[in-house]
């Protein structure tokens, strides 16, 4: 599976939305604060979520390298790369950017979920190609990922290209994950996997797992129709009323 569909409830709004977002994405280039709650319902996520639902959603394609899966989000005419996987595999996410019709010089963001190799490994070379592109990741995993520039920690609730950032700490100590509010789409990293089953991270490989599965209850508190996860298949429909079953169970 290529391309992950993007889901929208508001068709219209396509139309008005790039204006909206030229506008939005020249003033605010990049990394934003917009003060979201954590909690659903809150008065500033409900203000958030509407000025993230006010842009296109994004078009997500799948990087499938086989164990594991990268992310390409394109909006209009530029993209955000949602971690790299494994070393290696520059090639393989160019070839997902140039089916959008774009190129590296599109790639202005380049997000990391986590530090562990399958899912940066290939940050020097994405980065060496995308020349404009500005790379995060969790203020805590940050030590631990060898870049050839600085990257930028990202904190729950920040914004970068219309995308929420959700800190999501348990797998790693700067687990994240990004929430396309537009899109109706959830990008899990390692938070959950989707193999067999729907479970939580894989616990061989989890920094702290009761940490973990408060991450999982709190992702359970959101509504997205889709969900993707750097490790198995995505859920395509009612993907958040699955995670906060399983979220029951923890």
């Amino acid at each position: 599976m290529r391309e992950v569909q993007q889901i929208s409830r508001r068709t219209w709004l396509a139309r008005v939305a790039w204006g909206s977002f030229a506008v939005w994405s020249e003033i605010n280039f990049g990394l934003g604060r917009r003060g979201w709650g954590v909690a659903i319902g809150d008065r500033d996520l409900a203000s958030g979520v509407a000025h993230a639902q006010s842009l296109a959603p994004a078009q997500a394609l799948r990087v499938n390298l086989g164990f594991v899966n990268a992310y390409v989000l394109i909006r209009g005419k530029e993209a955000a790369v949602v971690d790299t996987g494994t070393a290696g595999n520059g090639t393989k996410i160019a070839d997902v950017v140039r089916t959008a019709g774009l190129s590296w010089d599109a790639v202005h963001h380049v997000i990391l979920t986590h530090y562990h190799p399958d899912h940066m490994g290939s940050i020097g070379e994405v980065l060496a190609a995308a020349p404009k592109a500005t790379a995060y990741a969790g203020a805590a995993d940050i030590p631990q990922i060898n870049s050839p520039r600085p990257l930028k920690a990202v904190a729950d609730n920040d914004e970068v290209f219309g995308l929420r950032v959700i800190a999501t700490p348990g797998h790693t100590p700067g687990h994240v994950c990004v929430f396309d509010p537009a899109g109706s789409l959830l990008i899990l990293g390692d938070a959950m996997n989707n193999l067999d089953k729907l479970s939580g991270p894989n616990p061989q490989y989890t920094a702290d797992m009761a940490q973990a599965h408060q991450s999982v209850k709190k992702l359970a508190k959101f509504k997205f129709e889709r969900a993707v996860f750097g490790h198995g298949e995505p859920i395509d429909k009612s993907a958040s009323q699955a995670i906060a079953k399983l979220a029951g169970t923890l």
